[in-house]
């Protein structure tokens, strides 16, 4: 018997402009596929980490407490965009709670998680730059310089309606 692995397409999504466009680019590349695939959304919750400061862990526990929060909130929002594609394609939705910042968090998760490889990344991005770009929150450069596969990067203002053109 001939089992041939799908080819596995992961989308870091998000309540964000750019969640929504990885999301979007994503369901719309697995219709064109002629292969069997396996689509993945994975959406990162990265929290504080704990240090061996009791005071600091005390406040770090409560903002971490805000971030589980307010992640809870996003991913049903998120749920609710991709309820639009559920007749589209198939998918899986998984979402990874860790310390640190999204990008390792992703490499890792990626990397051993899955267990299987993944044949492409998509994830968006906005056009500007400034502040994030300094204090290290450009997800897509970070994931084309760590991970293992090829990355597709999707500006913010995708439209499925693009395609045709």
């Amino acid at each position: 018997m001939d089992i041939i692995r799908p080819y596995t397409v992961v989308a870091h999504v998000d309540d964000s402009p750019e969640g929504r466009a990885a999301a979007e680019y994503a369901c719309s590349l697995c219709l064109k596929l002629k292969v069997k695939y396996r689509l993945i959304f994975l959406y990162v919750v990265a929290l504080y980490r704990r240090t061996s400061l009791s005071l600091i862990n005390r406040q770090t526990d409560q903002m971490n407490a805000d971030i589980r929060e307010d992640a809870e909130n996003s991913m049903v929002r998120c749920k609710q965009f991709l309820s639009r594609f559920e007749s589209l394609v198939t998918y899986e939705w998984v979402s990874v709670k860790d310390e640190g910042n999204v990008g390792p968090i992703m490499v890792n998760f990626i990397a051993d998680g899955l267990q299987s490889p993944v044949d492409v990344v998509v994830v968006g991005t906005s056009v500007n730059g400034g502040i994030k770009k300094i204090v290290g929150g450009d997800l897509s450069e970070y994931l084309l310089s760590n991970l293992l596969c090829p990355v597709m990067v999707v500006k913010n203002q995708y439209d499925i309606s693009d395609d045709g053109k």
